[in-house]
């Protein structure tokens, strides 16, 4: 999400569109990573927002990767370390189970 949005307008909005699920089979959230948008400064607010969401409506967390084959590997590697660093921080300790990579 934008940079110009302030931090708890985003919030607000992720809050709102996430309200309108109403499938009774909905389980997963998926978010999807591409390239330059593994930037993971902003992780501690996003998960702040899914801490929330998940009181809401429970579910598993998925990251998506979508990066040229030639740097997948890498890619993964680099989620996975800052995925470590953030379960270290208990930031997903709200979650049943630990987040997956695809």
């Amino acid at each position: 999400m934008s940079d110009l949005i302030p931090p708890d307008h985003r919030h607000a909005i992720v809050m709102e569109v996430f309200s309108t699920i109403t499938s009774p089979v909905f389980s997963e959230l998926a978010i999807v990573l591409a390239g330059s948008d593994m930037v993971y400064s902003c992780w501690k607010e996003m998960f702040k927002t899914l801490r929330t969401m998940n009181e809401v409506r429970p579910f598993k967390l998925a990251f998506l990767l979508e990066v040229p084959d030639s740097s997948q590997g890498e890619a993964r590697r680099k989620l996975a370390r800052a995925l470590d660093s953030v379960i270290a921080e208990g930031l997903l300790n709200f979650l049943d189970s630990p987040p997956t990579i695809r």
